[in-house]
């Protein structure tokens, strides 16, 4: 049965993001599903908050990350990027960094259940979780190119040391979108799965790695302790190059074409 955590986050309840527990495990599920789930930032402030309630919580052994609706996550919301100045824009890129840092910190495994497309920051989100299973309606994209931006959260180390140089090369540098096929024989995902199976096999993941905690934490702590350096530098790397390509012409015509295409509708990197 499932027991219900409270969801305040600095004093409010969270809005976009939902937190329950079931045994072992805690599951956020990414709650914007008109839009795909796209990353606003009130979103990503409820998502920072909602996984530290879920790592402060001692009955969680594991943390499954999901998305309502069909989608698991567009992006981050370049609608309301389009419509905010480069300093604003900054900003959510310092909150989508500090969002990877906050899953890349995290002291309990988790788990990416990918229910649907996971496209330009919302890949980037699955790449900090330990494990990543999809359904198999899935597809996977980085876009940034399309829209005269680059990639941040990481990726630029994360997606290689997943996928090998050569395919995260082909997924940045063409944009393309790949489907669950692709992405279990690229090694992106661990399992594809039906999709009315998808969030059952997540569980039982979480729950065989929650039951043998101090094994996986300290394993965990070797693969984390060798690559934080890399990723770090490649944190401030990636924000001052999305900063200049925001600022470039490609990056102001690309939010300007992105806010007329789909107007009204956040969906994007």
């Amino acid at each position: 049965m499932s027991l219900e955590c409270a969801t305040a986050t600095g004093g409010g309840r969270a809005e976009h993001v939902l937190l329950h527990r079931q045994g072992p495990v805690s599951v956020v599920t990414l709650n914007r599903p008109e839009v795909r789930n796209a990353l606003s930032r009130r979103m990503l402030r409820d998502l920072i908050g909602v996984l530290v309630e879920a790592e402060g919580c001692q009955e969680t052994g594991a943390i499954v990350l999901t998305g309502a609706g069909p989608g698991f996550c567009s992006g981050d919301d370049l609608s309301e990027a389009a419509s905010t100045d480069a300093a604003t824009f900054d900003q959510s890129i310092g909150l989508l960094q500090r969002l990877t840092r906050t899953l890349l910190d995290l002291k309990k495994p988790s788990i990416a259940a990918i229910n649907g497309a996971a496209m330009g920051g919302g890949l980037e989100l699955t790449l900090a979780c330990d494990l990543r299973v999809a359904a198999q309606r899935a597809v996977f994209a980085c876009p940034e190119v399309a829209w005269g931006l680059v990639v941040t959260n990481g990726a630029s180390v994360l997606l290689p040391a997943i996928v090998g140089h050569g395919r995260a090369r082909d997924m940045v540098l063409t944009g393309r979108t790949f489907d669950a096929a692709w992405a279990l024989a690229a090694g992106l995902v661990g399992e594809v799965l039906p999709d009315d199976r998808l969030l059952d096999r997540a569980m039982a993941l979480a729950e065989g790695m929650a039951s043998r905690s101090q094994a996986v934490r300290l394993t965990r702590r070797l693969f984390d302790d060798a690559g934080k350096e890399a990723i770090v530098n490649a944190l401030a790397r990636e924000a001052e190059a999305v900063g200049r390509a925001r600022r470039g012409p490609a990056g102001e015509k690309g939010l300007r074409d992105f806010a007329a295409r789909r107007s009204g509708e956040g969906t994007g990197r």
